[in-house]
């Protein structure tokens, strides 16, 4: 993989963080709790708690990806810019196939003893925030990450832009739908649904296992 693509993964990344850090500020914030979509959680999970579990996971993300650049990176991705087509071609297809073995792992995540030993952490969160987008079980960190890893072995390879898009896309959803922030603008639609469903979800723990598109749960019967 050459410089330039790991200097831009790093520029996402460092996106991610900035986003992540703003819409807990505002969640937070005084000045903002009117567009909070749940009310702060009472009792608030420990911080330190909250802090050690993130730090680890986001190294444990890392390190995984390291290890798909490292092993699987040439195989999987090729350099140069592919044709409009192709490049929304590789995007939304990746996606798509990460979105629909992600529903079923969620929802195998949700059977009483993963539910219990694994995926529960991840729902102590009852009113989440961005910054606890990976307050997760390091098994869920595996498994999800490694399910957009397949996505992009099987169907590649693709473009080192397509991918650098892929995860651009995955990381900010997963930031947005911990958001608990409604913002009332019609340019915010999107970012909205993806709160209120999510929020749905982890209120209730049993519909809306998808991540980004809301047609597998519909397919499935898991809306609402």
């Amino acid at each position: 993989m050459s410089t330039e693509f790991f200097v831009a993964w790093a520029v996402i990344l460092g996106f991610d963080g900035v986003l992540m850090y703003s819409l807990t500020w505002m969640a937070n914030s005084r000045r903002f709790r009117h567009l909070r979509h749940l009310p702060p959680q009472n009792p608030p999970l420990p911080e330190g708690r909250k802090k050690i579990n993130t730090m680890l996971n986001n190294v444990f993300s890392l390190l995984i990806f390291a290890a798909y650049f490292y092993y699987l990176g040439e195989q999987t991705l090729y350099t140069g810019v592919p044709t409009a087509l192709t490049l929304f071609g590789e995007i939304l297809g990746v996606l798509l196939l990460y979105d629909l073995m992600y529903y079923g792992f969620h929802r195998l995540m949700h059977r009483r003893e993963l539910m219990r030993y694994c995926h529960n952490i991840h729902h102590r969160l009852r009113s989440p925030t961005s910054d606890a987008s990976i307050y997760l079980n390091p098994i869920e960190t595996f498994g999800g990450l490694g399910l957009l890893i397949l996505a992009i072995v099987l169907l590649g390879p693709v473009s080192a832009v397509s991918f650098l898009v892929i995860f651009f896309v995955h990381s900010v959803v997963n930031i947005i739908v911990h958001s608990n922030l409604i913002i009332p603008h019609a340019s915010f639609r999107l970012f909205n649904f993806w709160v209120e469903k999510h929020n749905v979800h982890h209120s209730k723990a049993r519909n809306n296992y998808a991540s980004i598109f809301p047609f597998w749960d519909q397919a499935f019967g898991t809306a609402e």
